[in-house]
């Protein structure tokens, strides 16, 4: 928080500077008072999600007859998304001619897509196998094709600030500076990641199976970062502007861990695996994004007097 502090107020400071001598012109030129407060609406479109990545590691049980030496087993999903789609809403309230405060909410959501390299497990065990069925140490690997990512994937986020405002001297064209805390949380789910279990059968012959898992951000996590963000609009009447506006997320990378939610194939194989044996291997497993944000709005601006 004193990072956000730190870029939001400095910002704020400075437009305000920017802006009170054109609120002193307007004055002395004797222009109606703008609106006490401004409401809006509008279409939002989020920037497309470049070099996301989930990487999974774990280690998968070996099932029957003996127990593991040494298991791993390791994959990358590759993370990206088009551009996202939603809506903003919003207010500003002034104090006076040219500071406020604002308050928007966000939420847009895109598709997920991504190329994968390959999922890889080993496995160090100890069987007794025919003909003699003396215990001996053995080794298994394998590095195996993997599925594109597919998924959607959600932004919310709750932006408090500051704002400034401009005006033309007609007073038809105006427009706003903000800038504050933007809280942010995620949505949606992936799919998917692997989860490999070993199982040791009769004389000792090991086999595996694996299933492709969903997955999804944690419920209810959230993060903070500064923002700054402006718009422009046009009044059609009085009361009523067309507006079109930008506002940035100023964070670096976000690392999230992720929850399972289910199986994408449970009737694949007999050996299907219980929820909490799944829970305690993959969640966890950390969801890295990026953390600047562009979202450009186009809406309709009220204003209140």
């Amino acid at each position: 928080m004193r990072q956000v502090r730190g870029v939001a107020m400095p910002t704020i400071i400075v437009l305000a500077a920017l802006w009170l001598p054109a609120e002193a012109a307007a004055q002395t030129a004797g222009i109606a008072a703008p609106p006490r407060a401004e409401i809006w609406g509008a279409w939002a479109v989020a920037m497309p999600i470049r070099d996301g990545t989930l990487d999974s590691s774990y280690e998968p049980p070996l099932r029957l007859g003996s127990s593991a030496l040494e298991s791993l087993a390791h994959q990358v999903l590759n993370v990206e998304a088009g551009a996202g789609y939603g809506f903003d809403l919003g207010a500003n309230v002034f104090f006076n001619r040219v500071i406020g405060v604002q308050g928007a909410f966000t939420a847009t959501s895109a598709n997920v897509n991504g190329t994968n390299g390959s999922y890889e497990t080993f496995l160090r065990y100890v069987s007794s196998q025919p003909p003699d069925y003396q215990p001996r140490e053995n080794t298994s690997e394998s590095s195996t094709a993997w599925v594109p990512t597919t998924g959607t994937l959600g932004y919310r986020s709750l932006a408090i600030g500051g704002v400034v405002r401009w005006r033309t001297t007609a007073g038809r064209i105006g427009g706003t500076l903000a800038g504050g805390v933007d809280i942010e949380w995620l949505t949606g789910e992936l799919e998917s990641l692997g989860y490999t279990q070993f199982i040791l059968g009769g004389h000792s012959t090991l086999f595996s199976v694996t299933h492709r898992v969903r997955v999804r951000p944690p419920e209810g996590g959230h993060a903070f970062g500064p923002y700054v963000g402006g718009d422009v609009h046009v009044a059609i009447s009085e009361g009523i502007a067309l507006m079109a506006g930008v506002r940035v997320r100023l964070t670096s990378r976000r690392v999230v861990p992720i929850q399972v939610v289910d199986l994408v194939d449970p009737n694949e194989n007999p050996w299907v695996p219980e929820m909490f044996e799944l829970a305690a291997a993959l969640d966890g497993q950390p969801l890295e994004l990026p953390g600047t944000r562009w979202r450009t709005l186009v809406g309709v601006k009220l204003f209140l007097r």
